[in-house]
Order: structure tokens, then sequence, then C-alpha cells
């Protein structure tokens, strides 16, 4: 598996930035030993604070356990006060919405979820070929307030641990051949989601948007069939000028799901 993305989920705060030296010259050449030593101390960088070394120094850490194995991720939680944030913070760091170019090392990490998954379908068109796959992770407050309670139950200050997660936020496997594609991809229900009471499958086209947005360019149009199942929301898109059917698309359907 070649992962391409490792991100850390949410900003990497507190380490203090340096402040930059005044290159340009004083055109004032009587300026008293005071002022210099002044604008010399204002142009110095400003030193870490102890909380700061201690959060770098655990993010050192764990990037080398990251090295080792890069498909690791981790959530680290920092406690308000212990440098210029007032409140706690927390954050991902390692392999948190891991890439696949092939097909095989996507099955791999899918057959670890427990969870339904997407799978390549029986009748996929002749000629179409497997070009990336993504899992995005199922970074939630769950976790954040699973290590807040963890840490303040340790005494911590700073705190760190492994995930293993086991259910994903969402999926995406991408099909070509020549300039047409199918994307195929699954993303967890959101409140938007819940309020709207549809059932079975939805189907929109390229040219019934068109007609909509009048302005929009063929290169941002798509046909698009979506359903709801288990909490999820699944769809396949194709582009605008494919020749694929909704019928088409929904026998797609019946066998991209691995349940």
């Amino acid at each position: 598996m070649k992962v391409t993305m490792k991100i850390a989920i949410a900003t990497i705060g507190g380490i203090l930035l340096f402040g930059s030296m005044n290159l340009a010259a004083e055109a004032v050449s009587s300026r008293s030993t005071s002022d210099i030593a002044l604008k010399t101390a204002a142009a110095e960088p400003k030193a870490m604070s102890e909380g700061d070394k201690l959060e770098k120094a655990e993010q050192e850490r764990i990037r080398k356990l990251i090295e080792k194995n890069p498909d690791d991720t981790y959530i680290v939680y920092v406690s308000g006060g212990i440098n210029q944030r007032k409140k706690a913070s927390t954050y991902f760091m390692g392999n948190v919405q891991p890439h696949f170019e092939k097909y095989e090392d996507y099955r791999k990490k899918a057959s670890a979820l427990k969870e339904a998954v997407l799978q390549q379908p029986v009748d996929l068109p002749e000629g179409y070929q497997f070009m990336q796959g993504v899992i995005i992770g199922p970074f939630n407050n769950e976790y954040v307030k699973e290590i807040e309670t963890e840490a303040k139950k340790l005494g911590k200050k700073i705190y760190s641990k492994k995930i293993n997660w086991t259910t994903s936020n969402g999926i995406r496997l991408e099909y070509k051949n020549g300039d047409d594609y199918i994307t195929l991809g699954s993303r967890n229900l959101d409140s938007e989601d819940l309020k709207q009471n549809k059932q079975g499958y939805t189907y929109v086209s390229a040219a019934e948007t068109k007609k909509k947005n009048p302005k929009l360019e063929t290169k941002n149009l798509w046909n698009e069939l979506n359903w709801r199942e288990n909490g999820k929301l699944y769809y396949i898109l194709t582009n605008a000028e494919n020749s694929l059917t909704k019928e088409d698309l929904i026998k797609l359907a019946t066998t991209m799901v691995k349940k």
C-alpha cells in the first residue's frame, strides 16, 4: 500500500513564533546604547515554554513510532494552560486517511473494518481500471471525550495513545476507462441527511443539473445515483458524457457493497 497522505487532523499549535530580525540599516547613527539593546531584545526569538517543549517532545516520539509503522494513527491530548492555549486541545497524527493505488491493498485494509465496505462490482463495465481508493478515518467527538477522560484520570497534562480504528467516516473508489470515470462512494449520514426521509434510489443526471445551472461547464457536471442503507449514504458518480444509464448504475449498486 502506498500511503500518499499522512496528515494530522486539527492544527498542531502551541509553538511560539520567532520574531524576525530587522535587516534594514538604521538611518539614524546617533542611537543610544539603551535603544540598541531594546531593539535587539525585541528581535530575538522568545524561548519556548516548558509546556511547548513537552508537547514537541511528545510529537517527536510519535513521529519516530510512525516512521516504523506508517499505517498507525495516534490521538494527542494537551491540557489547557501549559502553553499559549488557554483551552485543552486534541489532534491526530499518522495515517488518518489512507490512500491506495492497488485494489488489493485497499481490500486488505477494508477487510479489517467492522462495517459494510465498498468492493469492486461484479458487473464492472469492460475497460474500466482501478485508479485509486481512500478510506477516511472515523474521527469524531467520541475519541476526544475518551482521551480527555483518560488524561484527567491519570493526571496527565500531555497524553497520547494509538488508535486501532475499525469503522470509517467514508470510502471512495475510482475507476477510469479513457476519459470516462466511475466513482463509488460511501459516507456516514449527517444531521441534514437524516431530516430527509428518502427511500430507494435517487438519480440525478448531468443534464438535469445543467438545466438548473446553465452556466456550469461540462467538467463540473456528473450523473449521480445514491441511496441510504445501514446509517450510510452510498453513491455512484459518472462523468457527464458517460454512456452508462440509470439502470446500469443500479446494476452496479447491487454488488458494490460488501456487508
